[in-house]
């Protein structure tokens, strides 16, 4: 299917003392971290980002010279967070069968993570990216004394990005404004008050959200660790795609003109097919909708890192 990826960049920093959408982080604005991440994901389509009105137009312009395979979009946000996410959920085209929804001032989100996520989104089911609770929970009252101590084996911290198909979560924000639910300070609360099913996809803990001025200092040490990758590698994905019976064929000729490499057919479940294959990142572009076109709506398909390769020499 074809994902959508929505950033919501539309706060005003109180806690951090200012805006942060565009500040500084290890050599480059805090966005343009997420902006990359997802851009880099041939399995993404479109990119909506929902900021204020004063940052409207030196955002295209980022969003211009960091995205290139993509459609990207910019769109002002709305007074609250779940507003500014239904913005962004409506400047989504009909192409997009999925999306995840993910906080700008998360900029340490990692590929390898988003794709995890994704894997178990299916119509009435949604996800998202949260680590366990480690430190023992209180409850307490208005007095400050204890009334409970929480469980934390069933405790989970939500992080960003979270996923549904395109049509589940946009359901579910009209529900809210229908039935005038509270405002909820994340999707997934949405999905869950609208009887979805939302599962917990356990992340990497340093992604994290950036709330305070020091919480920079420490978000740039670890992007400044991490390695690049280098101009002459490129990524090799294994690719799963879930297909009718009938549509494997056409499946197999349409990753062959990739140059993918088959690795498996798997006809043993019972109302689809698997086949299983490596490709390259960018052979993968656009992969998404042509699935849809030969093997129909009902197609998708999975992708996860395998290894890096050298990259082929341009013709």
């Amino acid at each position: 299917m074809n994902w959508g990826a929505v950033i919501v960049a539309a706060g005003h920093g109180t806690r951090f003392g200012r805006p942060k959408q565009l500040v500084e982080l290890a050599g480059k604005p805090m966005i343009a971290w997420s902006i990359d991440a997802f851009a880099s994901m041939p399995e993404i389509a479109e990119l909506v980002i929902v900021t204020e009105s004063e940052f409207v137009e030196p955002m295209e312009v980022l969003v211009e010279k960091l995205v290139q395979h993509a459609r990207a979009v910019v769109v002002r946000g709305g007074p609250t967070r779940q507003a500014s996410v239904a913005a962004g959920l409506a400047a989504l085209s009909d192409d997009v069968a999925a999306v995840l929804v993910h906080d700008g001032a998360r900029p340490l989100v990692r590929t390898s993570d988003v794709r995890a996520g994704m894997r178990p989104v299916r119509s009435g089911t949604a996800s998202l990216l949260a680590t366990p609770v480690v430190d023992t929970v209180k409850v307490a009252g208005p007095d400050a004394k204890v009334l409970r101590t929480l469980d934390r084996s069933e405790l989970w911290a939500a992080q960003t990005p979270q996923f549904a198909t395109l049509s589940d979560l946009r359901r579910a924000h009209a529900e809210a404004v229908r039935r005038e639910w509270p405002a909820a300070t994340d999707d997934a609360a949405l999905l869950e008050r609208a009887g979805f099913d939302v599962l917990i996809v356990p992340a990497t803990g340093d992604n994290f959200k950036i709330t305070l001025p020091d919480d920079l200092a420490r978000a740039e040490a670890l992007l400044r660790d991490r390695a690049p990758q280098g101009i002459a590698e490129e990524e090799v994905l294994v690719v799963e795609c879930f297909v009718d019976p009938s549509a494997v064929d056409a499946v197999l000729l349409e990753l062959e003109g990739r140059a993918a490499r088959i690795d498996e057919i798997d006809r043993d479940l019972p109302s689809a097919t698997v086949v299983r294959a490596y490709v390259t990142n960018a052979a993968l572009r656009g992969f998404g909708a042509r699935l849809q076109a030969i093997a129909g709506d009902e197609a998708l398909y999975t992708a996860h890192l395998s290894h890096l390769a050298p990259r082929a020499p341009s013709a």
